[in-house]
């Protein structure tokens, strides 16, 4: 009786343990994820206007969005959008609104294409005879700062535009530096940003395949 009593006891404290650190885990996930969010503000506003490319100035603001949208998928790259969104209204306004509503919009819809696939996704894929795998985090996280920026500056020309300002090969020249600057950027700070969030190294294939199992070959 006093045998069994104490083992319900152990099996309790063995579950408490796992609880408390599954809520710690959470919680410095989450920290992480806050940090990186104001860590790419402050440096957007006190350090990139120093690294101007001419009179252009890349955003740290989307490569912390791609990585954030890599990592933690499309319901945070909303929350980065919104956050960047919030914020660049408030203390950055040059076109009221805009900021506020295109950030967050940009960020979700670049999130679709970008963010890893669901666990269904990836077992339908493999039960259909592809690949089943998320291609290369790194290389998804270049091309969802590409899109983000790509996105931003189109808005950008369309409201100039429709305010009467001529499209002219100048603006759209500037407007592609300023794309191509920030994926650029997005390269150098993507893996220091990934480690902080605490994301491991992107997975070899034949790990992957070893997880998951090799893709069936269906022959018809």
């Amino acid at each position: 009786m006093l045998e069994n009593w104490l083992q319900g006891v152990r099996e309790a404290l063995h579950h408490l343990r796992l609880t408390l650190r599954s809520m710690r885990s959470m919680f410095l996930r989450q920290a992480r994820f806050f940090l990186v969010l104001l860590l790419g503000y402050l440096l957007q506003v006190c350090v990139m206007p120093y690294l101007k490319l001419g009179s252009i100035t890349p955003s740290i603001l989307l490569a912390c969005t791609a990585v954030i949208t890599v990592g933690y998928g499309r319901l945070r790259a909303l929350w980065a959008g919104a956050f960047y969104g919030i914020l660049t209204e408030t203390f950055l306004a040059s076109v009221p609104m805009l900021n506020l509503m295109a950030y967050p919009v940009v960020a979700l819809l670049c999130s679709v294409p970008c963010a890893d696939k669901s666990a269904s996704r990836l077992q339908y894929e493999r039960s259909i005879g592809k690949a089943g795998r998320n291609s290369s985090p790194l290389l998804r996280t270049v091309t969802c700062a590409f899109l983000n920026a790509l996105c931003i500056e189109v808005v950008n020309l369309v409201y100039a535009y429709l305010r009467g300002a001529a499209l002219t090969p100048t603006a759209v020249g500037r407007a592609a530096v300023c794309i191509l600057s920030t994926a650029a950027l997005t390269a150098l700070v993507m893996i220091p940003l990934r480690r902080l969030l605490g994301f491991r190294k992107p997975e070899p294939k034949a790990e992957q395949e070893l997880r998951f199992g090799k893709p069936m070959d269906y022959q018809g």
